[in-house]
């Protein structure tokens, strides 16, 4: 089973398990995607949950900003997680 955490502008993230080929995004109350400040939030939210792997994907505008193409690729960076 896998994480992947997506960063979005705004300072905000969003959470998704990946497990036997299937993804989910972690939901709140209202069925809407949860929200986290923080990636320690995220961390204490799934307590009790293993992973495999997890992935920071950084969702930017940067490069367009600066006058730059955008790229296609993902900016995906895999973390540390105990």
């Amino acid at each position: 089973m896998n994480l992947h955490i997506e960063s979005f502008e705004g300072g905000f993230y969003l959470a998704a398990i990946e497990d036997n080929n299937r993804t989910w995004y972690l939901y709140d109350e209202q069925n809407h995607p949860k929200k986290f400040n923080c990636i320690n939030e995220i961390k204490s939210f799934l307590d009790n949950e293993r992973f495999e792997k997890v992935w920071l994907k950084q969702n930017t505008p940067y490069d367009e900003m600066c006058g730059m193409t955008s790229t296609t690729e993902d900016m995906k960076l895999e973390l540390e997680w105990h």
